[in-house]
């Protein structure tokens, strides 16, 4: 069987029967399903919706305990006032700014008012009334709550509305008089938000109904077929909602307000498009899968094709006929999946074969190259040779310059020509510099002296190799030739405990400052590249490169010059001690 038809058959088998099947049983199944997530869904909704609005009474009647705990307000109902001149200045003063933050923090309050218990105090219109005015109701429920408790209460006037207030008894400073009774009246701001956040919107209603099952607005009545569904929903514990064919109810008791929220609502406004658009939807499912059925069998088929071609290819190679194994591209330039596959294969070809035909060149290079790496092991080892056979007869013949330089010249080269690490100490690289200089001397006369000062532990700071040569040679080459008076170079180590210094010095020629500004400009700069043919700076740069790579941090060279006067090189290290005596042999 081909693979075209493979491709075809799995489709059959694994996508469209399934899909078909398992669209038929879940047809049957999600308008169910669809209606139960989705009075669940608003079920949740009005969970947290009632969580919000707790919130809200909650931050509301936190208001009592600003006044509560407020003394002016305390005193002033107290009758601790003895004239009204400082009672009303008490108001003025203190108290209605109290009374004025409050409204302002908070705006779903549409009254907020307190009943004087004691005669002697002075009424204020809208803030301090007689309890002899307030509504018997309001006043009872006030009366019968314990010190340090509040309660919400859903009440209903004539309005159509209900009526929402939050009462408790306001206390002297020591709790043991009842001396007001707080009252704040929520506007419909708040019971219209909670309304907005569960959903009642359209056609929805919703209603509040008290402990007996009775609306909380007059004149309010709940419709027959709403009562037998709440009977429903009470006479099931485990679910706080009912749905049938037509009608969706949530429901949810409301503990801080002693009321219970009914939200009605009816199917057919959630789901009436999918009826009517049912027998569309599944024939435009049905077209749409006989469309792409036929677009994946052509193209399975052509993507087949070139598979098929390929592999025939590949399964008659072998070493005598590899060039001509190369797979023509159905299209010059077609360079898609299975095209870049095609090149690719192509370029394999011919690669092997290349592979093939050059593998005793390729070992014969191999050959050579190991017999470079063993010319090049032998050609250090004959230099020293013949560096000490040359200071031996110097030595021979009394000639004690000569047999010092080629001493001074094997120990440099023997440091430079050395396998291994790129690392050393410092204590081997001051003896490095202090052989170089003693050559250049050799050569200088009195024209050259030095000093070299190290107050840091050598023998245990780690350093790589060649960092302090080139900044000597940079002094000699640069700070002597151009003078014929003598210079001294000073070599100075120190240490603290951020970073280790380094700082070599002379007396010479110093540098123009164009040319120091361009070094500087490469030393802090390790983007600006390594200096071209002609220009100064070569042995600068490659040192403060090495130094930043192995140190890291803040580790740098800075230079400072001066012409006539001199140059001061500096290296700033930052740590690498060595803490065992082994690893400072170490290079």
């Amino acid at each position: 069987m081909s693979i075209a038809r493979k491709m075809i058959m799995g489709y059959v088998i694994l996508i469209l029967i399934p899909v078909i099947a398992l669209g038929s049983y879940m047809y049957l199944l999600i308008y169910g399903n669809l209606t139960q997530q989705f009075v669940e869904s608003r079920q949740k909704i009005l969970e947290q919706a009632y969580a919000n609005m707790k919130g809200d009474l909650n931050r509301i009647a936190s208001v009592y305990r600003v006044l509560q705990y407020n003394p002016y307000v305390t005193d002033y109902l107290d009758g601790k006032y003895l004239s009204d001149l400082d009672s009303i200045y008490a108001y003025i003063r203190y108290i209605s700014p109290v009374f004025t933050q409050s409204l302002f923090a908070n705006p779903e309050i549409d009254s907020l008012m307190i009943y004087k218990m004691k005669e002697q105090v002075l009424p204020i219109t809208e803030q301090f009334i007689d309890v002899s005015g307030m509504d018997p109701e309001k006043k009872a429920i006030a009366l019968s709550l314990k010190p340090g408790s509040g309660k919400w209460t859903i009440l209903h006037p004539n309005g159509s509305q209900p009526e929402l207030v939050y009462l408790q008894s306001l206390y002297n400073t020591l709790i043991t008089e009842r001396i007001g009774i707080l009252q704040i009246h929520a506007g419909d701001e708040l019971l219209g938000k909670f309304y907005q956040a569960a959903g009642v919107e359209r056609d929805w209603k919703a209603y509040l109904l008290n402990d007996s099952g009775e609306p909380l607005h007059a004149g309010g009545e709940l419709p027959e077929k709403v009562q037998k569904m709440i009977k429903r929903v009470d006479s099931d514990q485990q679910n706080a909602y009912f749905i049938n064919r037509k009608t969706i109810i949530n429901q949810m008791y409301l503990e801080d307000l002693g009321a219970r929220i009914v939200i009605v609502g009816q199917i057919r406004d959630v789901f009436h498009g999918i009826k009517e658009k049912e027998i569309i939807i599944v024939a435009a499912i049905i077209a749409l899968l006989t469309v792409l059925s036929l677009f994946y069998y052509a193209l399975s088929s052509i993507i087949a094709k070139r598979i098929l071609r390929l592999a025939r290819h590949m399964r008659s190679i072998d070493d005598d006929n590899m060039k001509q194994m190369i797979v023509e591209m159905e299209k010059p330039g077609k360079q898609d999946e299975i095209g870049f596959l095609i090149t690719a294969y192509n370029n394999m070809i011919g690669r092997m074969d290349e592979l093939i035909n050059n593998v005793h060149r390729a070992e014969l290079r191999n050959k050579e190259a190991a017999y470079r790496v063993l010319q090049a092991q032998i050609k250090p080892h004959f230099l020293y040779n013949t560096l000490e056979t040359i200071r031996m007869l110097a030595e021979t013949n009394n000639d004690k310059e000569v047999a010092d330089i080629a001493f001074w010249f094997g120990k440099l080269m023997r440091y430079s020509l050395s396998t291994g690490k790129d690392m050393t100490m410092l204590d081997k690289e001051i003896e490095i510099i202090r052989f170089y200089l003693d050559i250049h001397k050799m050569r200088l006369q009195e024209r050259l002296t030095y000093e070299i000062a190290v107050a840091v532990n050598a023998k245990r700071f780690a350093c790589p190799k060649f960092i302090l040569q080139p900044l000597i040679e940079n002094c000699i080459v640069h700070g002597i030739s151009n003078v014929l008076r003598p210079v001294h170079i000073r070599v100075e180590a120190c240490e603290t405990e951020e970073e280790a210094r380094i700082v070599i010095s002379d007396n010479g020629s110093g540098i123009l400052p164009e040319n120091l500004r361009k070094i500087r400009q490469r030393l802090n700069n390790s983007e600006a590249g390594m200096p071209q043919e002609g220009e100064r700076g070569w042995g600068l740069s490659n040192v403060a490169a090495r130094v930043k790579s192995f140190y890291g941090g803040a580790s740098r060279l800075e230079i400072e010059s001066e012409p006539g006067k001199g140059t001061i090189l500096t290296l700033f290290l930052t740590g690498r001690m060595v803490n065992t005596d082994e690893d400072s042999d170490r290079g």
